[in-house]
């Protein structure tokens, strides 16, 4: 990414969480980051894909934060789940950002639902790996919920001024009632949410059009390649640069769980090489991609 379109983005998120985002323009945008109106249009086609790209990214860097987490060790699945949850929200880079987020979803001021369908999504199925196949039906439903009560605690607090919460003793505790809800809704057959409203969430991921451009990412991915080829890192991690940039090329037999393998271990070999920063956006896109590919 470009260092102009970084420094607009974070020009733009400082303004919608000091401003509201309805609030602020885009002249307010350019005043304050110094760049034209044409070079803003070169990146964004409004304002609205703007705060859409912030949040883009931001979820991008929560399913690596998700992804890395899988690999260290927990006593349950539960125990996963609730850092999972806890720790993007506790960032104070990510904070206002998901407030920013959600308060925007649910008074429909940012049109965001492909954000909010692959979020919820991945809390559907975390939710069937922690409490059983049984509760697969209402499972949508359950991750609307837990997203819905954590925003109003978050909501309850702020405009109560009172100490902010601690996440990691919220969530186990709403996760808990979640269950409960999702039992009761399992033993009496019944739902909440209308078939409509269930079917928008569960449709195929082929409808999301928020999918990161696997073209333009392959081309940036050749790039990377390249760079990583002519160095003097180890031959294991330009293996595994060449062995990702393949896998990434069959487009007829794209192989998902070989890919999420090789990927993950080209993360953990990039941590300590020079290419660390580029890496992590590259491998960022990449589980972002996943993500909405298998959901």
């Amino acid at each position: 990414m470009s260092s102009r379109k970084q420094s607009l983005l974070e020009t733009a998120l400082t303004l919608f969480i000091e401003h509201g985002f309805a609030n602020t323009t885009i002249q307010m945008i350019l005043d304050h980051s110094g760049v034209s109106k044409g070079t803003f249009y070169k990146f964004f086609n409004s304002k609205e894909d703007c705060l859409y790209s912030i949040l883009n990214q931001r979820m991008q860097e929560d399913i690596l934060i998700r992804k890395e987490l899988e690999d260290k060790h927990f006593h349950s699945d539960f125990d996963l789940l609730v850092d999972q949850i806890a720790i993007p929200m506790s960032l104070p880079s990510k904070e206002r950002v998901w407030e920013l987020y959600w308060s925007g979803f649910y008074s429909g001021e940012i049109n965001s639902a492909n954000l909010a369908t692959v979020q919820l999504k991945w809390l559907s199925s975390r939710l069937i790996e922690v409490y059983g196949q049984e509760i697969r039906l209402y499972a949508s439903e359950g991750a609307i919920l837990c997203y819905g009560i954590l925003h109003q605690i978050a909501n309850a607090s702020r405009s109560l001024n009172t100490e902010k919460p601690i996440w990691n003793e919220v969530v186990p505790k709403v996760l808990t009632y979640i269950e409960v809800i999702l039992t009761t809704m399992q033993q009496k057959n019944e739902h909440i949410f209308d078939y409509t409203s269930l079917a928008l969430i569960n449709e195929d991921s082929n409808t999301i059009n928020n999918r990161v451009n696997l073209e333009a990412w392959l081309e940036e991915f050749e790039e990377f390649n390249r760079l990583v080829q002519n160095s003097n890192e180890s031959l294991k991690l330009k293996q595994l640069s060449n062995g990702l940039l393949t896998l990434l090329k069959e487009k007829e037999e794209f192989n998902t769980s070989v890919i999420e393998v090789v990927l993950k271990a080209f993360h953990s070999e990039h941590k300590s090489s020079q290419f660390q920063s580029e890496a992590n956006r590259l491998v960022q896109s990449g589980w972002w991609y996943l993500e909405q590919l298998q959901k």
